[in-house]
């Protein structure tokens, strides 16, 4: 299974939130689960933390060093994705949830977004 896992996903499995469900992080402990986490989520993070809505607790390259050593694969953005997002649908409030989804809804994934 491939998961793209949002921000707050992202946070909450590195705070050990309880927001993330056992369920959620047995599939992301699976070896077979192939975790990704899109460049925009760390961008989005950045922003929030300059406006004093996130603690990161650490740094963003400690962020996606831990992330990486727990297996998780950072996706990028590519320029054409962008130009793309005209075409989705507005079930988005969020832009950044936008972006982040733009790799999966292209056919770069067959995942499970959470």
């Amino acid at each position: 299974m491939k998961l793209l896992l949002d921000t707050h996903a992202i946070i909450w499995y590195i705070w050990d939130n309880p927001r993330l469900s056992s369920h959620i992080r047995q599939m992301i402990k699976d070896d077979s689960t192939d975790i990704y986490a899109s460049v925009v989520s760390f961008w989005e993070m950045s922003i929030k933390y300059r406006q004093g809505k996130l603690d990161l607790r650490s740094s963003l390259v400690d962020t996606v060093h831990l992330l990486r050593c727990h297996g998780f694969q950072i996706l990028d953005v590519c320029l054409n994705h962008i130009f793309q997002l005209d075409a989705l649908e507005q079930h988005h409030k969020d832009p950044f949830d936008r972006y982040v989804d733009r790799p999966s809804t292209h056919g770069r994934l067959c995942h499970r977004r959470l």
